[in-house]
């Protein structure tokens, strides 16, 4: 198990790996040239990876933890459904992430993104870490709040596709000069929510 608090010799191979790879692209970046840059061997670094492909997998793994230990909980955003207007709970359905884990989380995202057109695992990754919280959670949360008569009906495949394209772009833009402040980002995700027509009671 890797825990990103810590600093051991595994995490910061983690970390520069991440890095280089969003930078670079996973083909271009060599087992040697992430051992240089953590100050260890190249025999060092196997102790701990099998391969840089095996590093890879470690990554997405951890992307994967991050959004499955953060994300909200649907019942409790149903229920809130029930009381609030949709708007607030829309806004609590968000991913939230620390500056430091969000820039991480970025890095492999972005990797994932540039290794799509080669490899079918890639694919994989972003319709399972990307997609499917996104609509595991936001899907029902939508139809219950247009059963509850909270909300006009909507195309709410269409709408959850909008939202996770923005995610892809944010990332995107975060490991740019264009890099967006998390109170940018969350501004994005209001003008989206914003889309959606409340039913006045």
């Amino acid at each position: 198990m890797i825990d990103l608090n810590k600093r051991t010799t595994k995490e910061k191979i983690i970390r520069t790996a991440a890095k280089l790879f969003s930078e670079k692209g996973f083909d271009k970046v060599t087992v040697r040239e992430i051992a240089k840059e953590v100050g260890v061997s190249s025999g060092a670094l196997y102790n701990h990876f099998t391969s840089k492909e095996d590093i890879l997998k470690a990554l997405y793994n951890l992307y994967s933890e991050q959004r499955i230990n953060n994300c909200p909980k649907l019942e409790e955003l149903l229920a809130l459904a029930e009381a609030y207007p949709p708007y607030d709970v829309l806004m609590r359905a968000e991913f939230h992430f620390n500056d430091d884990i969000r820039d991480f989380l970025d890095q492999i995202l972005v990797t994932a993104v540039r290794r799509i057109c080669y490899d079918g695992e890639n694919i994989d990754f972003i319709r399972e870490n990307l997609f499917t919280p996104t609509y595991r959670i936001l899907r029902p949360l939508l139809e219950r709040m247009v059963e509850l008569g909270k909300i006009k009906p909507l195309d709410i495949d269409g709408f959850l596709g909008l939202l996770s394209y923005y995610g892809f772009a944010s990332a995107a833009l975060n490991r740019s000069p264009f890099r967006r402040s998390v109170a940018e980002y969350q501004a994005g995700m209001a003008q989206l929510f914003s889309l959606i027509v409340p039913i006045d009671s």
